[in-house]
């Protein structure tokens, strides 16, 4: 995989008195949680998180042209604040999606409460998730963004701890090179999934200079985004941000990043008719025994 140019990727400013660098952040933010943890959100109701630092790294790169440079990438820590909101996690650990939204490290935002993927009908924020969904396009070609979202949830749930499988409930953890991969690696799924699935690594749109970030991060990137396709039927929410601005509208007036919360694979359709095939002849035999110990 060549990438030789830089990344666009929205950049946060750091507000006073933030202990973090000086230096705009353009996070896009896709969150990722659990999906037990989702299931139990109540539906219409909103939360409010607090961004600070989950394990950022820096790297330089570009989306559609436009160079960014020693941008922040990573791990971003979520904590709710005020009230506490049923089904929503207290504090957790995740990373971002919309390119070209903006988050402040220190600043609260306001989410909706999770919804499916399904029921979300998302495509990304800003830009628009999708190899052939760039600058230019005609449509908004639904499939490749959702195919592109099925790609960044299978990263998040097989790289989330550590470089392995995610566990725990609070979000993703490990090295910052490892959180840094995973934004990365997140990134270049949601912009180059092509219509079929695959990962397009030869002049899509968003691509990373390699020396700009550590040799153990490049190669986590290269090697996790081998062989994806986009056909993984993962279940999963979304934070979106609300639209009350300019109650949660930035100084430079773009919302906050939409976060992915929760991707787990969803088993085949056989191996539900498996599973009832055994439970079936148990639940009969039990019934069976039950008659028989009447009757005597």
């Amino acid at each position: 995989m060549a990438y030789s140019e830089t990344i666009n990727v929205t950049k946060v400013t750091q507000p006073t008195g933030v202990k973090m660098r000086k230096q705009k952040y353009l996070k896009n933010c896709l969150a990722i949680v659990s999906t037990a943890a989702c299931s139990v959100a109540v539906a219409e109701a909103t939360v409010d998180y607090q961004i600070s630092d989950g394990g950022l790294g820096t790297f330089s790169g570009s989306i559609d042209g436009q160079a960014i440079n020693n941008a922040l990438a990573g791990g971003i820590k979520l904590t709710e604040v005020g009230t506490t909101v049923s089904g929503t996690p207290a504090s957790y650990v995740t990373i971002c999606t919309d390119v070209e939204g903006t988050l402040y490290l220190g600043q609260t935002y306001t989410y909706n409460t999770p919804v499916t993927f399904s029921s979300s009908q998302s495509t990304g924020i800003d830009p628009t998730w999708g190899a052939d969904n760039g600058p230019g396009a005609s449509h908004i070609d639904t499939a490749t963004a959702a195919s592109a979202l099925q790609n960044a949830a299978y990263l998040f749930n097989h790289y989330g701890t550590s470089g392995g499988a995610l566990t725990g409930s609070s979000g993703v953890s490990g090295s910052t090179d490892q959180l840094e991969a995973l934004q990365l690696a997140v990134w270049v799924a949601l912009y180059d999934t092509t219509a079929s699935g695959a990962i397009s690594l030869a002049g899509g749109r968003f691509s990373i200079v390699q020396s700009s970030v550590d040799s153990t991060v490049w190669n986590d990137v290269t090697t996790w985004l081998n062989n994806l396709d986009g056909n993984y039927g993962y279940a999963g929410d979304l934070f979106v941000p609300t639209t009350g601005a300019p109650d949660n509208q930035n100084a430079d007036g773009q919302l906050p990043q939409e976060l992915l919360y929760g991707a787990t694979p969803v088993p085949e359709a056989s191996t539900f008719l498996a599973g009832a095939a055994l439970v079936l002849p148990l639940a009969v035999g039990i019934f069976r025994g039950v008659r028989r110990k009447q009757t005597v």
